[in-house]
């Protein structure tokens, strides 16, 4: 009942949003209007790529939940939907913490490992974005404009301090909690400023212990995860070309490339604000016409068409972990 509640705010917030985007309507003028650019068939196998994507993205999860405890990679795939579904509307690891527990309630994993794993395959995720941004941004000829070097550059910077921070909290837990631990916690009194240092602090506790309780896990479970791992990037950038060309866009591919990775590393930058997706929004589409060369309006109609996409399989994610969860609760009674 709780959980029902809870998706259905969430729905309703997002919905709300999307309706008073002055962005989203512009976009859906164009793509509705009977002159319309927009090619439809295109336009649905961009489609198809989002959950497919959500799959490869619950087999990741998978990889990591230590033996005896399994879990089906389409189930995981619709909880981690309605996980990031949360994180639209609330600020913080809230949705990392749901899908955890809602995952513990359906395949009756402890919940710690449930955790630990959802975390760790995240982080391992965003990790491979970070590098992926620099790789490119120090490799590749983007096609920044003139006067842009300098911002460009330190959206590089820093996506990889962010990386080298994953890094450290994937394999190193403990040491960012030994950081943590002595800076943030420091802070004491009655002040915003450090109940707030306070509440971070607990939550890097409880994620760096979660990670370290995974340290015991095989190798071949954590190269499984970044192979699922990168198979998931692989459908996403796929599924944002086929977008682009539905709406008649050439772009560069180094620089979307460049433009996906930093946005999906630079998530964990805007984690702690609620509505961090729309900060998502506006940096994807900046660099959609800053380094992949992409005009206005095509970034604009390829931005909300991703986002609306992202939305719709995530409330379709809900949905089915909504029955998911009335099914458990179903068995549990009749045992």
């Amino acid at each position: 009942m709780i959980s029902g509640f809870i998706g259905l705010a969430i729905v309703v917030l997002t919905t709300l949003w999307l309706a008073d985007s002055e962005l989203v309507s512009q976009a859906f003028d164009e793509i509705l209007a009977e002159d319309s650019r927009v090619d439809w068939v295109l336009l649905a196998l961009s489609w198809v790529m989002v959950p497919v994507a959500f799959y490869f993205l619950g087999c990741r999860w998978r990889a990591l939940i230590p033996p005896p405890h399994t879990a089906s990679g389409a189930g995981l795939a619709a909880i981690m939907g309605a996980g990031l579904l949360m994180n639209t509307a609330l600020p913080g690891p809230v949705g990392e913490f749901g899908a955890a527990w809602f995952a513990h309630k359906r395949y009756k994993i402890p919940l710690p490992v449930s955790l630990a794993s959802g975390v760790g395959a995240r982080l391992i995720g965003v990790w491979m974005a970070a590098a992926a941004a620099i790789l490119i941004w120090a490799l590749a000829d983007l096609p920044v404009p003139e006067g842009w070097d300098l911002a460009i550059a330190g959206v590089a910077w820093l996506i990889g301090a962010a990386g080298v921070g994953l890094g450290l909290l994937a394999f190193k837990p403990m040491w960012v909690k030994s950081l943590s631990t002595r800076t943030l916690s420091r802070f004491t009194g009655p002040g915003r400023v450090s109940r707030m240092a306070q509440k971070t602090d607990a939550m890097v506790a409880q994620v760096t212990e979660a990670q370290a309780s995974l340290r015991g896990g095989s190798i071949r479970s954590t190269m499984a995860c970044f192979g699922w791992s990168l198979i998931a990037h692989i459908t996403v950038l796929i599924g944002i070309g086929i977008a682009m060309w539905s709406v008649g866009a050439e772009p560069s591919v180094p620089g979307v490339v460049f433009t996906y990775a930093a946005t999906t590393a630079g998530v964990i930058v805007m984690f702690a604000l609620p509505g961090s997706q729309v900060g998502w929004d506006v940096l994807f589409l900046t660099l959609l016409v800053k380094t992949a060369g992409l005009e206005t309006p095509d970034a604009l109609l390829v931005a909300v068409i991703v986002r609306v996409q992202q939305l719709s399989v995530m409330v379709a994610g809900a949905i089915v972990m909504s029955w998911l969860l009335k099914s458990t609760q179903a068995s549990s009674s009749e045992e």
